[in-house]
């Protein structure tokens, strides 16, 4: 599919004549393809100038992406000839050649990636300086870093991702440019330590945090989230329709993760399921006491902003004493609860709306305990 990007949506209309229908008018703007190269583009033949202009932002709207730079500075930026090329030059290019092909929370990871871990470390490096000994000590040094906020080692799921990022962004500049990828001949590195073991709370842990929640709508949100197994965006995107006395649909979910960094999007859920989960007597309970809010269940005309429920969720960990976990660690919660009561992964996988597949992956060592555990009682 053809794709463009402008740094303006302003446009030339043209007035002809033709012996066949008289007077039409053609619009004409600037485009510049994703390998920078600056072009013309006609839309032709339109009755009227009113029309002409709605076939105009029409084709921005299908195939263009508006940036703020002129890209026709990136374009001289990059056809210095692929020993000049910097890092700087080309990070734009390949932020907007995704826009097409991959999720806007995938784009969001890549960028935030390049910004915060990548172009401040190498600044206005060229790619013909990112020898294997470069990047090495790059890797090293990112391996070695502190989040700044906590005071910890990034996760190795993060450090991979950001490595990642790197990867696939000097594969482009290969493919595009015929730039050099030395990333391939950097290992990458091991674990620093064994994988973290998984967080989650017990039934009584949970009564414990939840008796100093004196928030209705952050007890109804954190019940539900305890109680369903459900992620943290398809709770958030819960409609009042959604929810039934005896059950809720989780068939949508929410996330920030997007182009525009001050919006928000729903999709369908990661497996694409509608499910129409029952509820348990405590969250009927719960929900009951709690009045809702339309359209979104929780938040009213937009979805509750996750970080709201974040820092409510740490503030309450911290009023109640009990361990700290994350909030995605009430799904594992949930899940741990279930098979400890006998559920089958099957049922897990229906209820939490994930694939068999997966719930073994992520929680098979729980099933492993309830089986030693059993095989234990036999005398």
């Amino acid at each position: 599919m053809e794709h463009y990007y402008i740094s303006s949506t302003k446009a030339n209309i043209q007035e002809r004549q033709t012996k066949l229908n008289g007077k039409v008018y053609d619009i004409v703007f600037r485009i510049v393809t994703l390998d920078g190269d600056e072009k013309q583009k006609r839309l032709s033949g339109y009755k009227t100038k009113a029309l002409a202009k709605e076939a105009h932002l029409e084709f921005i709207q299908k195939y263009c992406e508006l940036v703020k730079r002129n890209p026709i500075k990136k374009k001289k930026a990059v056809e210095k000839g692929k020993d000049e090329l910097t890092i700087e030059a080309l990070a734009p290019l390949y932020i907007a050649s995704m826009s097409n092909q991959n999720k806007d929370s995938t784009i969001y990871d890549r960028r935030g990636n390049l910004y915060n871990f990548i172009l401040p470390y190498f600044k206005n490096a060229r790619i013909a300086d990112l020898t294997p000994e470069r990047l090495y000590k790059w890797q090293d040094d990112l391996w070695r870093a502190k989040n700044p906020k906590t005071g910890d080692y990034y996760s190795y799921s993060h450090l991979s991702n950001i490595r990642g990022t790197m990867s696939t962004f000097l594969a482009w500049c290969e493919i595009h440019y015929g730039t050099v990828n030395n990333l391939r001949k950097v290992k990458k590195p091991k674990r620093r330590t064994p994988k973290t073991a998984m967080q989650f709370w017990t039934r009584e842990e949970f009564d414990k945090f939840i008796a100093v929640v004196d928030n209705s709508t952050y007890r109804a949100i954190f019940y539900t989230l305890f109680f369903t197994g459900r992620r943290k965006g398809e709770v958030i995107a819960l409609n009042a329709d959604d929810v039934h006395r005896d059950y809720i649909v989780f068939d949508k979910t929410y996330t920030r993760k997007t182009v525009d960094k001050d919006a928000y999007k729903i999709t369908t859920t990661k497996n694409e399921r509608r499910a129409k989960t029952i509820i348990c007597e405590p969250l009927k309970a719960a929900l009951a006491a709690y009045t809702p809010q339309k359209p979104f269940y929780f938040g009213g005309d937009a979805p509750i902003h996750e970080n709201t429920i974040a820092h409510a969720f740490d503030r309450y960990i911290e009023k109640s004493g009990v361990k700290r976990i994350r909030i995605h660690d009430l799904r594992h919660s949930f899940v741990s609860m279930c098979i400890h009561l006998g559920a089958s992964v099957y049922v897990v996988a229906d209820l939490i709306g994930d694939t068999v597949a997966q719930v073994f992956k992520t929680y098979g060592h729980l099933y492993d305990e309830d089986k030693q555990e059993i095989i234990s009682r036999i005398k």
